[in-house]
């Protein structure tokens, strides 16, 4: 008997840039600054993908606006809060997802170090929230 093979069939969006209030200093929740986040829904795409029915799968259109409206309409003292709402609010929204995936970057934090981003990884099940 064969054991079950994990879901690998993943939608993809990289580079969303949002502007949202992320940080713990008070010019970070004052003024908007630009996110980034990358989303890997793992979900079955195989009767979408022999269908060619996007009733079958998940607009990714709807996807960026949700992670859109989440980050706009909030406020994250941490990056690792922004990618756990992120995702749980991505699980709310598409019941056939059944993980996901998320990256929050924060392009040139407020440091006095020079500093390309600075980032966190979340990942979250359907079973976890």
């Amino acid at each position: 008997m064969q054991e079950a093979k994990s879901l690998a069939d993943r939608l993809i969006v990289n580079g969303l840039t949002i502007l949202s209030k992320v940080g713990c200093l008070p010019v970070e929740q004052s003024v908007p600054q630009p996110i980034e986040v990358d989303i890997a829904l793992e979900m079955d795409l195989r009767e979408v993908g022999k269908t060619d029915d996007i009733k079958k799968g998940i607009d990714y259109r709807k996807v960026c606006d949700a992670v859109r409206q989440t980050l706009e309409q909030n406020s994250f003292k941490l990056l690792e809060s922004a990618a756990y709402a992120i995702a749980s609010e991505l699980l709310s929204q598409f019941p056939k997802v059944q993980r996901v995936s998320v990256e929050v970057r924060k392009p040139h934090p407020p440091i006095p170090v020079p500093l390309k981003f600075a980032s966190v990884q979340l990942e979250l099940s359907r079973d976890e929230i």
